[in-house]
């Protein structure tokens, strides 16, 4: 008889219970109906709870894949509506702007434009669409764009 487990002999599985988080995970939906009535689970109230304590005013993206026309999108967090960020800052998180600085009244802000791009996405096997707000830099502005541009241009 052993006191200790040897490292290789173990047969024993984890437990597979399931965290808040993988809960939303599975049930998060970009948009939902206001007449959904069927959220009867606690895991559907759990995720209709996290969708309204989001502020859905403007998204935050990330423009990683804009040459093939792709982009994410999210609501922004209560972080990052206190700072301003989204808003009065570039929505673009891999921007160097993005982020909220200091205001000096001397440092000029660069100009932002706020968009509202069309957002389509597949969601539980339905294909839907928004009209999404988002507030963007010059070059970000151009990026989001760029696929419509190079396809507009005469080779």
């Amino acid at each position: 008889m052993s006191l200790y487990r040897s490292a290789g002999a173990s047969t024993s599985t984890p437990p597979s219970a399931l965290t808040e988080f993988d809960i939303l995970k599975e049930r998060h939906k970009f948009l939902r109906d206001n007449t959904e009535e069927n959220e009867r689970t606690w895991e559907d109230k759990l995720a209709r709870k996290y969708y309204e304590s989001l502020y859905r005013e403007y998204a935050v993206c990330d423009l990683k894949h804009y040459k093939s026309g792709n982009f994410s999108l999210r609501w922004r967090t209560e972080e990052e509506v206190i700072s301003g960020a989204g808003e009065s800052t570039c929505g673009n998180t891999r921007c160097p702007l993005h982020l909220p600085r200091n205001i000096d009244p001397d440092d000029p802000c660069p100009p932002l434009k706020t968009l509202e791009l069309p957002f389509s996405y597949a969601e539980d096997d339905q294909s839907k669409s928004a009209l999404v707000k988002v507030v963007l830099c010059d070059k970000c502005c151009k990026n989001s764009g760029w696929r419509r541009i190079i396809e507009g241009m005469p080779r």
